[in-house]
């Protein structure tokens, strides 16, 4: 393994050797279409306060008072392709993440508008290339841009402005440069940002057939959404987007546009199922921009670029999705334990990926004397489209892929969480063998 590599885990595992396990405060609350609703809580003890940077002298407080939340997250990974792939390697990456929600309410009296920005910076490397182009085994390391970074970063910004529907009766409208990853996020708020939970985008939500029509991680555009009042939690809504990827520059809104417009809509009805809150979602989009199924994308490598296609079509997808809490401590709704399962399917062309399946198990504070532990267990299975086989074949054989995941997040300090992460995966490659992924990963919350 290179010396780059070890030298980034024995960081990890000193950062986390000095840290003493109890149970704390709360996590930083998920990302939403506003601010949070408390600060950081001020402690002098830092093994109990929520972040390791703590209140900042109180600073942190009297800018929660006047309507700004900062928060602030170091994520690192260590990953290794054990066994199969492509190639055999280990890699230390990770990224910085830098929040700011402003509540323009507190700010100029401005009644239930919101300005959220959201900055992130990648170091280090990733074992994309020696897992697979498609094989997609870390969605914390996605954003700004995959790929290696040799002695250098980048970063990447994303901003949006935040306004009620029909005086917040109904809902809320975001404008604004949109991180994709926290849209979904939003949707789906149990799933994190692959620092959390999963570390497989595959095992997070049905995406694959999705990478075929959404153009990029940072999209300019706008959704409405409605809100359900009983479980707080959007209920039905409307996107649009450009499609022309933004996540590392600001770029044009009107060449955002030129080629095209994503659209997508979806509704969520709710149940209790013996008091436990479930719910079926139908996702339907699509875009207006005509293309190939191998038609490049900046987020990911799709095999059998240069290779010129005929036939260029408008792609759509339709996914369906099943939740369901299926235990929760009495004493404590957050100690639970959930099912998730979803599938989407789309056209043979222009896709590269026609339709995908998966599900997964997680529970939260399973064991009563670690609440904020977390662990999991997923698989899932992809079918490329037949059409863009066929188009790749004079280069590559591809197949279809499939992998599962199981992992185990834990709660160090309130501020600190330690995961341990297993996947097997089969990737799009013919004649590779299953390739065997650990991981560890380290995510601070500033």
């Amino acid at each position: 393994m290179r010396t780059k590599t070890l030298a980034g885990l024995v960081a990890v595992f000193l950062c986390s050797a000095v840290l003493t396990p109890v149970a704390g405060a709360a996590d930083l609350p998920p990302v939403s279409a506003g601010p949070a609703e408390t600060p950081a809580a001020p402690a002098d003890d830092i093994w109990t306060r929520s972040t390791l940077t703590g209140d900042w002298g109180g600073l942190r407080t009297t800018l929660h008072d006047h309507g700004i939340d900062v928060q602030l997250r170091l994520s690192q990974y260590g990953q290794w392709v054990a066994d199969g792939g492509v190639n055999t390697n280990g890699e230390y990456g990770g990224t910085m993440d830098y929040r700011v929600n402003a509540d323009l309410k507190k700010l100029i009296g401005a009644d239930g508008l919101s300005v959220n920005m959201h900055a992130r910076t990648r170091f280090g490397q990733d074992v994309n290339a020696d897992a697979g182009a498609l094989a997609l085994q870390n969605a914390g390391l996605l954003m700004p841009l995959p790929g290696d970074y040799h002695g250098t970063d980048i970063t990447g910004l994303m901003a949006s402005y935040t306004f009620p529907l029909f005086a917040g009766r109904l809902g809320n409208v975001t404008l604004g440069k949109l991180d994709v990853i926290d849209l979904v996020t939003g949707f789906f708020p149990h799933i994190g940002y692959g620092q959390e939970g999963f570390w497989n985008v595959n095992a997070l939500v049905s995406a694959m057939p999705w990478f075929g029509s959404v153009q990029g991680l940072s999209l300019y555009g706008g959704m409405a959404l409605t809100i359900n009042e009983k479980y707080k939690a959007a209920e039905s809504g409307f996107i649009f987007a450009g499609t022309e990827n933004v996540s590392d520059s600001w770029g044009s809104i009107s060449d955002s546009f030129e080629d095209g417009v994503f659209l997508a809509g979806f509704h969520r009805f709710f149940w209790d199922l013996d008091d436990k809150m479930g719910y079926f979602m139908v996702f339907v989009g699509g875009s207006t921009k005509e293309q190939a199924s191998n038609n490049p994308h900046d987020f990911i490598p799709i095999p059998g670029q240069g290779i010129v296609s005929t036939t260029q079509k408008e792609p759509w997808d339709v996914a369906l999705y099943i939740y369901q809490d299926f235990w929760q401590a009495a004493d404590n709704p957050d100690r639970k334990a959930t099912l998730f399962i979803g599938g989407t399917v789309g056209p043979d062309n222009p896709q590269f990926a026609q339709w995908n399946i998966f599900g997964s198990v997680e529970a939260f504070g399973l064991i009563e004397s670690r609440p904020r532990d977390r662990m999991g267990v997923a698989a899932w299975y992809n079918g490329l489209s037949n059409q863009f086989k066929d188009l790749v074949s004079p280069v590559i054989g591809l197949r279809d892929t499939w992998g599962a995941e199981v992992y185990y997040n834990l709660a160090v300090t309130p501020w600190a969480h330690l995961s341990a992460d297993l996947q097997f995966i089969q990737n799009q490659n013919k004649g590779d063998d299953v390739a065997i992924i650990p991981g560890i990963r380290l995510t601070v919350d500033m």
